[in-house]
């Protein structure tokens, strides 16, 4: 790594705005009474790859995202978060596709970290779409809503440079883990995946592929 100091006055925003979003959907604060202890949770955490047709509820999305990217403390000029993240850059976004959660409509949402809402880009079934992309996966499919997490890799090489895309990689597998617990701990099923055409999912959640790319997809249900 070459030596130097950091550019202050250009370093990337934690944070994507859409702000010419017209749907957003604040969503409910996490609640942690009735869950299973986390000894428990982390002894029967799995792969599942069979999902009813179920759908979600709302608080149980709700949950499931906070606890891959909630805020839980302020300071310092940072808002860190339920994950950590390599010199606290945090240059993971979190994007859903939504097949069937109750109260909200079919599509492609992208969390707005800092709000702690839903913002509603497109809507439509796209579970095809996401398991044609995901070599034929049809988990991607029968899932009631998918993770996609993509990196803004400029937010980490600001200041890591080339050594950003390794810090990456942990970041986001700090953030697939805590899906798996938080899916463990609701009674849900949760599948992470890796194997996809990484440019069918940029273009299906309308990324360039180049300053942003698509990552690591999580699939979660209820099971059967």
């Amino acid at each position: 790594m070459q030596g130097g100091g950091l550019d202050w006055a250009h370093q990337p925003s934690p944070y994507k705005e859409y702000p010419r979003a017209l749907k957003r959907l604040p969503l409910q604060p996490p609640v942690s009474e009735g869950d299973k202890p986390l000894w428990e949770t982390i002894s029967q955490r799995r792969s599942i790859r069979d999902f009813s047709g179920a759908p979600l509820t709302f608080s149980d999305l709700s949950r499931l995202i906070w606890a891959t990217q909630g805020i839980t403390l302020k300071g310092r000029g940072y808002d860190f978060r339920v994950c950590p993240s390599a010199g606290a850059l945090y240059p993971i976004e979190t994007y859903l596709v939504v097949n069937r959660v109750e109260g909200v409509s079919p599509g492609i949402y992208h969390y707005h970290v800092k709000k702690a809402e839903l913002v509603f880009l497109t809507e439509g079934a796209f579970g095809p779409d996401l398991a044609h992309a995901g070599l034929g996966q049809e988990m991607l499919e029968e899932a009631a809503a998918v993770f996609i997490w993509t990196a803004v890799s400029e937010r980490s090489k600001w200041k890591y440079r080339e050594r950003a895309y390794r810090y990456i990689y942990m970041d986001v597998g700090h953030i697939g883990q805590n899906l798996y617990l938080a899916a463990t701990a609701l009674g849900l099923g949760c599948c992470t995946v890796g194997a996809f055409f990484d440019e069918e999912v940029d273009r299906l959640i309308g990324i360039d592929g180049k300053e942003e790319i698509t990552i690591y997809l999580g699939a979660v249900g209820k099971v059967e």
